[in-house]
């Protein structure tokens, strides 16, 4: 996958490997209208309208082509609010974003939430950079200390996470799973399962995934026990995604599955 790539304060902010991204100016906007086209047809229709403008007006902010991957963050956060409800005034926990998309339409729609990036510390900086672009007024907090939450975005280090009590209303992960080892799934499942009241938990990864060492991660073999299943199918907006090149569509490399869960208390 493609990476993105900007200034900010003298800093030059490039990435690769954790979404695709592409600079909103001419030449892209040329170059992806094959894209542009297989969302207008397959994807676009299926956004509320205000999600749809929000998203736009995101991408504007943000400086980013409105294609598949700012898309699908659109079409799940409908999702969310047809399965569970209102979203305004609920703590997310989004634990590996990549470019902060999905927390950034998520406020961008619903103003009143509360979102935490869990994210490696080099990543995290992605989380921040274009978050702190579409909301350059909000309250960004790194969290160093458990005093540092707050009220509108938090980031905290994948490798620092252990050291804070996170309390989220929801949990989301979104195609990271399928890249981490079981003891590393088992210990995001413990986050999760350590919440007090009754917590949805929104999962969408590859079915099954050879990693890099050999050792094969299956969807089905995360700690699902103890949890509600609430919705469990193929992601039907996960399984194809548009290039700007022939044959323009293609499929991910294995199906993908996305569950939503409920914790029981």
């Amino acid at each position: 996958m493609g990476g993105g790539g900007n200034f900010h304060n003298g800093l030059e902010i490039k990435g690769e490997g954790f979404g695709d991204f592409k600079k909103l100016n001419l030449i892209n906007l040329i170059a992806c209208i094959p894209i542009f086209i297989y969302c207008a047809t397959r994807l676009w229709p299926k956004l509320k309208v205000n999600t749809f403008l929000k998203t736009m007006i995101y991408s504007l902010k943000s400086k980013q082509i409105f294609g598949y991957d700012v898309t699908r963050m659109a079409l799940t956060i409908d999702f969310l609010e047809k399965n569970i409800g209102n979203l305004d005034l609920k703590k997310f926990c989004l634990i590996g974003d990549g470019y902060g998309r999905f927390g950034s339409i998520l406020k961008a729609i619903y103003t009143a939430c509360y979102v935490i990036y869990i994210n490696f510390g080099r990543t995290l900086v992605f989380d921040y950079y274009y978050t702190s672009k579409v909301f350059p007024k909000s309250n960004h907090q790194l969290v160093r200390t458990q005093s540092k939450f707050s009220d509108d975005f938090a980031y905290v280090e994948a490798e620092r996470y252990r050291e804070y009590k996170i309390k989220a209303d929801v949990f989301i992960n979104i195609a990271s799973m399928q890249e981490m080892n079981m003891k590393t799934i088992n210990d995001y499942f413990a986050l999760v399962n350590s919440q007090a009241l009754p917590t949805y938990f929104y999962c969408a990864n590859r079915i099954s995934k050879n990693l890099p060492d050999g050792s094969i991660i299956n969807f089905n073999d995360y700690p699902w026990s103890g949890m509600k299943i609430l919705i469990d199918e193929l992601c039907p907006w996960h399984q194809k995604f548009s290039t700007i090149k022939p044959p323009f569509v293609r499929r991910f490399d294995g199906p993908l599955q996305h569950r939503l869960v409920i914790t029981q208390k």
